[in-house]
This record gives structure tokens, C-alpha cells and sequence, in this order.
């Protein structure tokens, strides 16, 4: 008996599952988050936790699932890593660490100089000699001990005054101007392969005192061989307040030009409280923006946020009447920017390695 041989709306429907199912399958292969979204961009989505929060089960979910990227707030600076001479508080930025690698993560450390949460013993430093020999055997010890697993360091952090000048700390009034090489030196010899940064804030537009300051800084460490990789905008922004980008533009093109990239290393994006339908629409204007560059210049590629919830906020206890700074609600549900940022970042390209 011959068989019957298919109709031709057996033969399209047929044609119609296998494509249905092929759609399907090419859906199971989607990016199901945005962690996993970041990466297949090859872009760092990352945000500055505490000690405990890889501890949390409920924040380690969240972190997990949104973000590629991790940087330690406070667990590296001095007074909470090294809290006396003698004692190294290793466990926490370890969990880090660990917690980081074993969930597709990377991780920026932060940070050896700055001018706050310094220990005692620091503050009291009274001689260049002393001074250089402790700044040294700080930035060695860690970044020996985590040596090819943080890829990227704030080195030095806050060392221009507004005006661009340099600022008043230990490290400037023991050792002189030249403690931001002697820092830089150290790190590259620890590791050689970590990623150098110089990080500020207020410094992301071209044309403006600090902005040019922190420019031509890096730039003279640039043409002196210091090895610095880096230029760290903190971008810690107002919604109320105009946000220039093209002085952002300017300012990261020309640090293209000099072989440094940019990294975007502590967004966030404060409001004048009450909130209100138009203040969020300013603010979501900003994170988008930022956004959009990050996911395409060819010199940027990170995206680090400042906390991510409104309900651990800095924002409040440091700036009084200003607050909704970040993604998260104080539910730490995701804002509606959250989704805005998402399409963004689906709709860019590929960024190369």
C-alpha cells in the first residue's frame, strides 16, 4: 500500500513547530538576567557591597542574579583590613573573593590612599621613611595575597581638592607630592597584571578645575612612566542638576587619546527629597545616559553603581535632605530605571575585550 503523502498544510504546519521550537530554544539561550546580560556584552555591572552581604542569603541571591561585578566599600581600606600593625582582618575580603569567583564574578579592590578610614597608626605617621615603608608593605601585602584574582585597583582615591590642587593628608605632608608614584610603583610590582586606577569624584566633565586638574595628572603620570592604566569617575550625581554629556565625553575621549581607560566606579544619582514624578524622570535621564556611554565607548566598559539599595543609603547621612540615590527601593526591588537600563544594554553591541 502506498502511503498517503502529506497534505500541504500538514507540510506548513510542521515547518511552523519546528520554527516555533527553534525560537524557543534560541529563547532558553537568552541572557536570563543581567548579570548574564553584562557579560555576554562583555560589560561589568557591578556594585560596592559590605562584608556581610555575601554572608546574606537574600542579598547574595540579588547580587548574584544583577550583577558581574563587585567592589568592597569598606572592607579593604585600612582601618577595617588592617586595623592595627600587626593584625591583618583577612576573613572578610577573602568571603569576597571567594564569593565573586565562585558566581562568574569580578572584583575591584578599593582602596590603599585616601584620606579617610585610615587607622591610628596611619594618621600618627610622622617621617617620609616610615611613611613610604608602610604605604609600601600595605598595597604589597594585599595585592601580593590576591595576586591575578582582583583584576582591578583604585590605587589611590580623593587626592585633588576641588580646585585641583592636591589635597592635605598624611600621605602628602610625610612624603610629599611624589607619594602617588611611590603608590602606583608598589601596586605594579605586586601584581603586574592588575588594572591601576586613580580615583576621584566631581572630576568627570572636561572644562572644569577639578576635571582638568585630574587629567592633567594622570597625564603627567602617563608621560613619566608611572604605570597608571586608569582614570576612576566616581559620578556621584543630583537629578536636579544638569547633567553635561558632552563634558562627560570630552573628558573620557581624551583619556582614550592618552591609552587609559575609564572606568565609571561609584554611580549613583541623588534627589532632593520629597521625590516627585518629574525629580525621577531627571534621575532616570542620568542613569541611562550614563548608561548608553558606558556600553559604548570604546575606552569605558564598567558600570559600578554605589550601593544598591535606598534602604543601607550613604546618600542620606552625608548629604541631609537628599535620598532615592539608587536601583533598588527600600524593599530593594528594582526601580523602573532598572528595566530602562536593561533595554539599553540588550540593544548595544558586542563591546570587544
Amino acid at each position: 500500500m502506498l502511503k498517503e503523502r502529506p497534505t500541504k498544510t500538514a507540510t506548513v504546519s510542521a515547518v511552523c513547530i519546528a520554527v516555533g521550537l527553534l525560537g524557543l530554544i534560541s529563547g532558553c539561550a537568552s541572557p536570563k538576567n543581567l548579570h548574564e546580560l553584562a557579560s555576554k556584552k562583555n560589560l561589568n555591572f557591578g556594585v560596592a557591597i559590605q562584608a556581610g552581604d555575601v554572608l546574606s542569603l537574600e542579598t547574595s541571591a540579588l547580587l548574584k542574579e544583577h550583577f558581574n561585578l563587585i567592589v568592597p566599600e569598606n572592607t579593604m581600606k585600612w582601618k577595617n583590613i588592617r586595623p592595627t600593625k600587626t593584625f591583618w582582618n583577612w576573613s572578610d575580603m577573602d568571603n569576597m573573593v571567594d564569593f565573586a569567583e565562585k558566581n562568574g564574578m569580578v572584583i575591584r579592590g578599593h582602596t590603599f590612599v585616601w584620606h579617610q578610614q585610615n587607622a591610628p597608626y596611619v594618621d600618627s605617621l610622622k617621617t617620609k621613611d616610615e611613611a613610604v615603608a608602610m604605604l609600601t608593605e600595605q598595597i604589597t601585602m594585599v595585592m601580593e595575597r590576591y595576586k591575578g584574582r582582583v583584576f582591578e585597583y583604585d590605587v589611590a582615591n580623593e587626592v585633588l581638592n576641588e580646585d585641583g590642587t592636591l589635597r592635605d593628608t598624611v600621605w602628602l605632608r610625610t612624603i610629599g607630592p611624589e607619594y602617588i608614584d611611590i603608590a602606583f610603583k608598589a601596586a605594579r610590582a605586586a601584581d603586574p597584571k592588575a588594572r591601576l586606577v586613580l580615583n576621584d569624584y566631581s572630576n568627570e566633565y572636561a572644562g572644569t578645575a577639578k576635571g582638568d586638574a585630574f587629567y592633567e595628572l594622570c597625564k603627567d603620570m602617563k608621560n613619566r612612566g608611572i604605570p597608571i592604566d586608569g582614570a576612576g569617575l566616581q559620578l556621584h550625581l543630583v537629578a536636579e542638576h544638569t547633567f553635561n554629556r558632552e563634558g562627560l565625553l570630552a573628558q573620557i575621549r581624551r583619556f582614550a587619546e592618552l591609552g587609559m581607560f575609564v572606568t565609571f566606579t561609584e554611580i549613583d544619582v541623588r534627589i532632593a527629597m520629597p521625590s516627585s514624578p518629574e525629580k525621577e524622570a531627571q534621575q532616570t535621564e542620568i542613569f541611562k545616559g550614563l548608561m548608553e556611554i558606558a556600553a559604548t565607548e570604546p575606552n569605558t566598559g564598567h558600570f559600578v553603581v554605589w550601593g544598591y539599595t535606598d534602604a543601607k543609603s550613604w546618600i542620606p547621612g552625608t548629604f541631609p535632605g537628599y535620598g532615592s540615590a539608587h536601583l533598588f527601593d527600600k524593599a530593594s526591588q528594582p526601580k523602573p530605571v532598572f528595566e530602562d537600563l536593561k533595554k539599553i544594554l540588550a540593544d548595544s553591541p558586542k563591546r570587544k575585550k
